[in-house]
């Protein structure tokens, strides 16, 4: 998602008045709402069974109506109709960075910027792992190296530009990975950051960390590549993205379903950081529908407007209920962290210990709250 364009648009509007600020805020106030759905308490933690493996799978800048019988993303409507999904799941924020960093700390810290130069320094949950000597793997298909710390990859750009400027041959990003956002990972970072060719080596001999964090590359994740000479998946050709994403994951998931390490117990966590962009950010409803927030998606203090991240895919492949469940459940990429430390008796992080964000308890217990399809 390209969050500058929106406060260019602003700053445009706005043209350096405060007063003007105030009132566009209001105009956004008025037009969406607060949106915030009415949610269930949670008040005691859910038994939940002890997942062997966790493989948390993030793509890009996609909400389900972009998916949904999409003929280009044959395979992802077919997970959709014969896995668990959730129907009422969102993004955290905009733009991309934060929901990464929320999803594995439980707090976005207040950003709304994808500049990779953010560091983080709230505990995150493979801390926790490493605590519990629970094995993790961080998976970025394209990261040149384990230890790695740039900002993209590959980068023909002058080397000082600026670092939130994406070259368009990137095919890494330093923000759609959280690891490296948290300078208190960096000692230990390196021995568990490997690439998708060595992630696939070692799951075909029958090796899967406890905890695997995927990260598909620009091209793959459905996000694209800036526009420019040497640009082979442009941000400004989404059928090509979708395909691509639809291929990529129908490659990849197949492939761990078959590996030896996949049991019963095993859960797959497939969605997506933030829906698209609005084709007019002037539209009412177009709007409502990219703001539109999760249980714990921040606010703008005074007016009360939820900088939600708009509703996006969750899907669930576990093991033991290899078949279709749908929800309703209103939930977040919180949701997914507090089902995780849930599963794993963690303490919650952040605000996966908000009592209005839920455990995705349907996907796990085949209580009432959930129908096949």
């Amino acid at each position: 998602m390209n969050w500058s364009s929106v406060t260019r648009w602003l700053g445009r509007l706005v043209m350096g008045s405060a007063g003007l600020v105030v009132l566009l805020l209001v105009i956004v106030k008025l037009t969406v709402g607060v949106q915030f759905q009415k949610s269930a308490i949670q008040e005691k933690r859910p038994a939940l069974p002890r997942f062997t493996h966790v493989i948390v799978i993030m793509m890009e800048n996609h909400g389900d109506r972009a998916l949904m019988h999409n003929p280009r993303a044959g395979y992802i409507d077919q997970l959709m109709r014969s896995w668990g999904y959730d129907t009422n799941y969102y993004g955290l924020t905009h733009p991309s960075l934060p929901n990464y960093v929320g999803a594995l700390s439980g707090r976005t810290m207040g950003s709304h910027s994808d500049s990779p130069v953010q560091r983080f320094k709230q505990m995150t949950l493979v801390q926790q792992l490493d605590r519990r000597h629970i094995s993790w793997q961080a998976v970025m298909q394209s990261i040149p190296s384990s230890g790695f710390r740039g900002n993209w990859y590959p980068d023909r750009l002058p080397k000082n530009h600026a670092p939130i400027v994406a070259p368009p041959t990137a095919l890494y990003a330093k923000k759609h990975n959280p690891f490296a956002l948290f300078p208190a990972l960096n000692p230990s970072r390196g021995e568990h950051t490997v690439n998708l060719t060595q992630f696939q080596r070692e799951l075909a001999s029958g090796h899967l960390a406890q905890f695997t964090w995927i990260t598909p590359n620009l091209c793959n994740d459905m996000h694209g590549q800036s526009l420019g000479a040497g640009a082979e998946c442009p941000v400004n050709n989404p059928a090509l993205l979708v395909s691509r994403g639809n291929e990529f994951l129908r490659q990849l998931i197949p492939a761990i379903l078959r590996s030896k390490a996949w049991n019963t117990r095993s859960v797959i966590f497939l969605t997506w950081d933030e829906t698209n962009d609005p084709t007019h950010f002037l539209s009412a409803a177009g709007l409502r529908s990219y703001l539109r927030p999760g249980p714990a998606s921040p606010m703008i203090p005074v007016f009360n407007i939820a900088i939600g991240g708009g509703r996006v895919p969750l899907l669930v492949l576990y093991g033991r209920y290899p078949h279709a469940i749908r929800t309703n459940l209103w939930a977040d990429h919180y949701s997914v962290l507090k089902t995780i430390e849930d599963s794993w008796h963690l303490p919650y992080l952040g605000h996966a210990a908000n009592a209005r964000v839920p455990v995705l308890t349907p996907f796990f217990t085949q209580n009432k709250t959930s129908s096949a399809r």
